[in-house]
């Protein structure tokens, strides 16, 4: 991952180098109440920052709203879990139940003195 942001720091930087030397006339920007004279590369490379950064700002916002999503669906999931666990639970303490009355259930004295 670190070899991409490299190559990609290193592309943006020859790009704006390669901006530079293609675009070095002067043109005037008028922003609404004052104009700048400044190199047509100088603006391109602005508007390319101003644009990343937006994009960036756009995705972290989305990932911050899916991490959220997640935490979210997690602590459900957590929830549904204990619920599986308790119900397990309850599962095993009828059956123990049933078996213990079972047990404790005597059979009529003359079914007690018949031997099969």
């Amino acid at each position: 991952m670190k070899i991409i942001s490299v190559l990609s720091i290193v592309l943006f930087v020859i790009f704006g180098i390669v901006l530079g030397l293609l675009n070095p006339t002067s043109v005037t920007l008028n922003v609404f109440f004052t104009e700048i004279n400044l190199p047509l590369s100088v603006i391109m490379s602005a508007l390319l920052v101003i644009g990343m950064m937006m994009g960036g700002v756009i995705v972290f916002i989305q990932v911050i709203r899916l991490r959220w999503q997640l935490r979210r669906k997690l602590k459900h999931n957590q929830q549904l879990s204990d619920q599986i666990v308790q119900l397990k639970k309850q599962i095993v303490e009828a059956k123990e139940r049933r078996v213990k009355q079972d047990s404790d259930v005597k059979l009529p004295a003359n079914l007690e003195n018949q031997n099969p």
